[in-house]
C-alpha cells in the first residue's frame, strides 16, 4: 500500500484539495495525508466550497504541520510548490509541482486548481500503478 503526503505551504487549500480528490480514486488502504510548512490558523473557505461543488470533503478541516504525520519514511512527497523545495519529510520520492496557490481569488481561479489538480492526480495514480518504487 502506497503511502503519499501533499504538501504546500499553509494546509490552508492546494494540498488539502489534491488530498481530498486522491482519496476519491484510491483505496482505503493508501495512507494518504497533506501537511503544510508552515500552517494557517484556519483551511481557506473557498477550497471548501470548491470541494463541496464536486461531493469532496477534506479529511481533516484545520490546517497541519510536519509535527502532526505519522512517523514514517513516505513513498511519495509531493509539494504544491517551489517554495518548499524539499520538504524535512522523509520520503522515497520527492515530486514538484508548480501549482499556484488561488489566494482568496475570484471561484474561477479554484475552479481551474481543482481541474489542475484532477489532472496531476490521475496521471500521479497511472504513474504509481504502472511503475514500482
Amino acid at each position: 500500500m502506497p503511502s503519499i503526503l501533499f504538501v504546500c505551504i499553509h494546509n490552508a487549500c492546494r494540498s488539502q484539495i489534491a488530498e481530498a480528490v486522491f482519496r476519491k480514486f484510491i483505496p482505503d488502504s493508501w495512507v494518504i495525508a497533506s501537511a503544510g510548512s508552515n500552517p494557517s490558523d484556519r483551511v481557506d473557505p473557498k477550497a471548501v466550497e470548491i470541494l463541496k461543488k464536486h461531493q469532496l470533503t477534506m479529511n481533516s478541516i484545520k490546517p497541519k504541520g510536519y509535527s502532526s504525520l505519522p512517523s514514517i519514511s513516505w513513498d511519495y512527497v509531493v509539494s504544491m510548490d517551489q517554495k518548499n523545495k524539499r520538504s524535512s519529510v522523509p520520503t522515497k520520492k520527492f515530486i514538484e509541482w508548480d501549482v499556484p496557490d488561488p489566494e482568496d481569488g475570484p471561484m474561477s481561479l479554484y475552479d481551474a486548481l481543482f481541474d489542475n489538480l484532477m489532472r496531476r492526480i490521475r496521471e500521479l495514480i497511472r504513474d504509481i500503478e504502472g511503475s514500482p518504487l
